[in-house]
């Protein structure tokens, strides 16, 4: 499966949703899953615009935030489809950010052993990450994603004219992520970024690095559609991010910017390991805090974070599996780093007490 014949990226988009339905052969009856906030900014248009192009609509929102993504909430989804006589047939639209994508998604994978899945991405992240390339779930307590499938989209809908209505805290947090794939990646949109840091929500260069975006993330996931390989370099940073968000709470740190800090920790470990040069390394950093994205955490113990990684779905043997970045624009996955070292870098991103 060519992963980007099922995206389709436009300004707009999201008011086009029926013709994407009667294009995808599905009955003109879907069911709209969205957060309340969401729901508020842009969920009402879009109802009132498939009504309108006769499409019956179900539309069900959850509360915001990472809460929602859990069994518990994809129990009371799947009990409201089948109240409502949801049929196999029947497209579920996922319309928020990465929270509600995941809680959908999941939701269409398992319900009538699965339905056809319509994801609108209405954030930064979603729109170049968890909107792409299939991987849906939910949270338990023991940490992030620890249950769910790989369950591509029909189709997703990603319209960056969506991103006008982000809050700037958001926006910002959501451009680690966009960070993340320019180290791993593009030197050149890393290049890009660093010469438009004071123009982050520009239409134009949003739009640029969507598109940019996904394309990469498209790619690899293409060439490993099921994570067992190659895929695992999108996680540069994000095996501290996910042991922060797991130890400090979901919502302490919203996700971009837990994975900034570990992209710092991870940028960090890389030059002790010996795979990154420091001006690298130091030019990261320097362009995330340009951004205004945080650089050290608090209110976690660097060996409660050590725990927690141990339990990460990267784990293979009882060791965990570091992506290390080579440079602006390259990294590799499946180190293993000398548990000393990965202390010490946690606590060099311990924030002083106060």
């Amino acid at each position: 499966m060519d992963t980007m014949d099922h995206i389709w990226i436009d300004r707009g988009a999201s008011r086009h949703l029926a013709r994407v339905l009667d294009h995808e052969g599905l009955p003109p009856r879907a069911w709209v899953i969205a957060d309340t906030t969401v729901m508020q900014l842009h969920g009402r248009r879009i109802l009132k615009d498939l009504t309108q192009a006769g499409v019956a609509i179900g539309s069900r929102a959850v509360p915001p935030g990472e809460a929602s993504k859990s069994v518990a909430a994809a129990n009371d989804l799947w009990d409201w489809l089948a109240e409502q006589g949801a049929e196999r047939g029947d497209p579920i639209i996922a319309l928020g950010g990465g929270v509600v994508g995941d809680l959908a998604g999941f939701v269409a994978a398992a319900y009538l052993r699965g339905v056809p899945l319509i994801q609108v991405p209405t954030t930064l992240l979603a729109q170049i990450d968890s909107s792409v390339g299939g991987k849906v779930a939910v949270d338990l307590a023991a940490g992030k994603n620890l249950v769910g499938a790989f369950y591509p989209a029909r189709r997703s809908v990603i319209d960056p004219d969506l991103l006008a209505t982000l809050p700037r805290a958001q926006l910002v947090a959501d451009y680690a992520e966009v960070i993340k794939t320019a180290v791993i990646f593009d030197a050149a949109m890393f290049e890009l970024i660093e010469r438009q840091a004071d123009a982050l929500d520009d239409p134009a260069l949003l739009e640029d690095l969507v598109t940019r975006c996904v394309r990469w993330k498209a790619r690899i996931v293409d060439e490993d559609p099921h994570d067992r390989g190659a895929r695992a370099v999108l996680n540069y940073g994000h095996t501290i991010a996910h042991a922060l968000e797991t130890v400090c709470g979901y919502g302490a740190y919203r996700h971009g910017e837990a994975v900034a800090i570990g992209m710092r920790g991870a940028a960090a470990i890389s030059v002790r390991a010996g795979t990154l040069a420091r001006a690298a390394a130091d030019r990261q950093h320097a362009l995330l805090r340009r951004v205004g994205l945080p650089q050290t955490f608090a209110n976690a113990a660097p060996d409660d974070l050590v725990q927690a990684m141990q339990r990460d779905k990267k784990v293979r043997g009882g060791r965990i599996q570091w992506v290390l970045a080579e440079r602006i624009g390259a990294a590799s996955p499946g180190h293993h780093v000398d548990p000393h070292i990965v202390r010490d870098v946690l606590h060099d991103l311990r924030a002083p007490a106060a």
